[in-house]
Parts: structure tokens; C-alpha cells; sequence
């Protein structure tokens, strides 16, 4: 094995995890088997090209995005197949190795460690057009150095669920929550009139922990990083305040259990009527209608309450060796994915023989999609692509998913635990931050 082959393999082992994408629901995911060399060099490569998902090709998502790919290929003379896969960088880096004819659907994160990696190919000329359709910052979330490599397609982006009718016996209008302070007189008042607490709030160790903090960090102003990604910039009196809201204000508001709680838990406590508020994704609507819907769910965009949604846009990029026909051809695909068509298609959603019903399990990316005919059925979802508008991005560069894998999550549940000060915590991620930024 090379040395550029070590060096990846080496990185990879640190950058590694699994976000809530693979379930969707954004919960701590236990790691995704790691594929070896040899496994990955003895698996068949398709013949001709292929997108490849990041869901099994026979889950309910990789069905609803069949249908989309099947409608494309009605209309092309080009047929192309759609294969399951998953967010395994081992694997991904091991098709590319092997120049399989692979369009990608990537999250963001993979699209920079790649893109940094000369793997990809340079979108930028062939996708200027579209750019406009999208807001900047999610766009520059596939680029690196001025080049795009990810072009986005769908995602997530976390917005703030109440229960309608907790807020009705409350006496809360939500129309009335415009900032932080008017969002805690809401808490105050839903917990003064109904036996609910007023937010499900994440406090335990895992994934969960640091997305959620950093879109309070990021809302009051703070960062992670620096633009160029070359020291940390968490040590700030933003993210001092921000803490100390998440701890202080909202922990006093929360379920008793949330400095051990995860997603899962707080999903938990929502559906069962615990809790009035939380963060969540679009798959928080959905989990009330597929579990009787006790009750209607309303959405509030994030910044609403002083805080920015985090957001996980899967992105389709093609890689750097693909030779110009097959190139030619996943353009194409590209282009009918990310139309206003095809977007309204992804609002479709995934079936459930359970229920005998679809639901969506993610929300179209493209700016225009709310004024399509898909979207009139879910009008609150709107607020979900407004999301995308201040996002907060829990890796901001590729090496910060060590840091966060090393220190960030395990460092923020001490903090909500009082085991760690909000100033010892700050001065380690610094220190160690900068060490890992500087040896990247």
C-alpha cells in the first residue's frame, strides 16, 4: 500500500461516523461496519453508470428516489441503474480508487475531505447556471478553494416542533414567539398551565450533543472555526453565552432526564406529550403521524428563537477520473435532480406499508421548490428550507471531526453535567483544536 493510500486510510479512521442520515432521525448512530481493502477491491463494479445512494436500494428511501430515477430514464436515452450504499468513507474511497462509474451522493463533509483530495471533478462550469437557485451558504458547503465538487440535492435542516395543542391549553400563540425571550415566556407558560415540561432538550454524550449546541453558538454569533480553517475560534464570549442559554435557561426548562438524554429520547418524550417544544427534522412531523398523531405538530424556523438550524445536505458529485461520455451523462442526471420537478418528487416521499401511507424523510434543497405544486400539501415545510438560509454546519472542515470525535461531544455533556466549566471546556478545544487543525 502506498503512502498516499496510508495516509487516507489513517484519515479516514479518525473522520469516520454516522449522522442521523442513515436513520434520519437524528440520533447517536452506532459506527458503520468498516468495510477492508480486500473486501472493497472484490466487490463487483457496475457496468455502466450508476448513482449511488447512501440508503439500501430496497429501504423505503432508496424506492422513493427509484421512482425519481425511473422517471428520468423514461426520458433518456441513457438509462442509468441506482445502487444502494451508505455514508462508509472506507467504501466510497475504495470505488474511487477503482474509478468504478459512480455518480455519488455525498453529505457535505465527504464532499470537502474528497474535494480536498483531488477525487472529484470541478462543477463549477458546468452548474454556474444553478448556483443562483440555491442560497450561498449551502452551496459553499460543496465547494473547496473556489471549486465546486458537491452539487446540492436534498437534506435536512432542524427547526423547532410544537405540540398545537399543548400550546392551545397554554394560552401560547405561536405566531408570538419572535425571539429567545419570547420563547422562554412560552416554556414558562406551557409549564405554569399543562403538567409538560417546556422543551426536549439532548445533553448526552454522543452526536446528538454537538449539533444541537452549535446551532445556539452559531445564533449568537459565534463559530467553530476560522473562514479559512486553520484555528479555532470557539473560545468566545458568543459561545460562553450560548452555552450558558443552553445550560442555564433552557436545562431549567427541560425534562429532568436531559443531561443523559439523546435524540432518541427526546423524540420519546415529545410523542408522548412530555415535552412541548423540540429541534428536530422533518422525520419529527412524520414520527407523530406514523405513531396515531396525538396531535397536530406546528414548525417554527430556528431563527425565530435567536439559533441556526443544522443542516445535512446530501450532494451528488462525480469523480475526478470518470472519463467525458459517462461524465456527459451524470451531468445530465444532475440536472434532472436538482430541477423543480424533480425536487417537488422528493416531497413524495417514502411509503409505509404500515400505514398504508407516504411520508417525506427529507425536504428539496433548491430555493424555488415552496412554490411548486408538491410543496401546497406542506405548506408549514417551509420553514424547514428556510433553514438552509443561516445554517449552522457541524464540520466545518474536514479535520474538525476529530476534534469532535476526540473532545467537542464527550467535553459539552461534562459542561451540561457540571463536571466541566464552560471556560475549561473552551481552553481545551482551543488547545487541542489548533493541535489537530495545525497537524491536518
Amino acid at each position: 500500500m502506498n503512502r498516499r493510500r496510508i495516509g487516507l486510510w489513517l484519515m479516514t479512521a479518525l473522520l469516520v461516523f454516522s449522522l442521523s442520515a442513515c436513520t434520519h432521525a437524528p440520533t447517536a448512530t452506532p459506527q458503520p461496519a468498516e468495510p477492508t481493502a480486500q473486501v472493497e477491491e472484490t466487490a463487483p463494479i457496475p457496468a455502466a453508470l450508476s448513482l449511488r445512494i447512501t440508503w439500501t436500494a430496497y429501504s423505503g428511501r432508496g424506492v422513493a428516489i427509484q421512482k425519481i430515477v425511473d422517471t428520468y430514464n423514461a426520458g433518456s436515452d441513457a438509462p442509468i441503474a441506482m445502487i444502494g450504499g451508505d455514508e462508509d468513507l472506507q467504501a466510497v474511497q475504495a470505488l474511487l480508487d477503482r474509478n468504478a462509474p459512480i455518480l455519488y451522493v455525498l453529505p457535505y463533509r465527504f464532499v470537502k475531505y474528497f474535494g480536498e483530495n483531488g477525487a472529484l471533478a470541478d462543477l463549477t462550469e458546468p452548474f454556474a447556471s444553478e448556483r443562483s437557485a440555491y442560497y450561498p451558504q449551502v452551496w459553499d458547503l460543496g465547494t473547496v478553494g473556489g471549486a465546486t465538487y458537491g452539487i446540492p440535492w436534498l437534506g435536512h435542516a432542524m427547526c423547532l416542533l410544537y405540540n398545537r395543542t399543548l400550546l392551545a391549553k397554554a394560552g401560547v400563540d405561536a405566531a408570538s414567539i419572535t425571539s429567545r425571550a419570547a420563547f422562554v415566556r412560552a416554556l414558562e407558560q406551557v409549564e405554569a398551565k399543562t403538567n409538560a415540561k417546556g422543551i426536549g432538550l439532548v445533553g448526552g454524550e454522543g452526536n446528538d450533543i454537538s449539533w444541537m449546541v452549535n446551532q445556539f453558538i452559531y445564533g449568537f454569533g459565534g463559530s467553530l472555526v476560522s473562514t479559512d480553517g486553520a484555528r479555532v475560534t470557539l473560545n468566545s464570549e458568543q459561545s460562553r453565552a450560548a452555552l450558558g442559554f443552553y445550560r442555564e435557561v433552557l436545562g431549567a426548562h427541560a425534562q429532568p432526564t436531559w443531561q443523559t438524554d439523546t435524540g432518541v429520547e427526546v423524540m420519546n418524550h415529545f410523542r408522548n406529550q412530555e415535552v412541548a417544544f423540540e429541534i428536530q427534522g422533518i422525520w419529527g412531523v412524520t414520527d407523530i403521524q406514523k405513531n396515531g398523531k396525538p396531535f397536530d405538530v406546528g414548525v417554527l424556523p430556528l431563527k425565530e428563537i435567536g439559533a441556526c438550524a443544522e443542516v445535512g445536505p446530501m450532494m451528488l458529485a462525480v469523480p475526478a477520473g470518470m472519463d467525458e461520455a459517462l461524465q456527459a451523462q451524470a451531468v445530465a442526471l444532475i440536472r434532472y435532480l436538482i430541477s423543480p420537478k424533480a425536487q417537488g418528487q422528493i416531497l413524495l416521499g417514502e411509503y409505509s406499508p404500515e400505514h398504508d401511507a407516504y411520508y417525506p424523510f427529507r425536504t428539496p434543497i433548491r430555493n424555488d421548490t415552496p412554490a411548486t405544486e408538491a410543496f401546497r400539501a406542506y405548506p408549514d415545510y417551509t420553514a424547514f428550507i428556510e433553514g438552509f438560509e443561516n445554517p449552522s454546519v457541524d464540520v466545518p472542515v474536514p479535520a474538525w471531526q476529530s476534534v469532535k470525535d476526540l473532545y467537542y461531544g464527550s467535553g459539552l455533556h461534562r459542561v451540561m453535567t457540571g463536571e466541566l466549566t464552560v471556560d475549561a471546556f473552551l481552553a481545551q478545544i482551543e488547545t487541542e483544536g489548533n493541535r489537530i487543525l495545525q497537524n491536518n
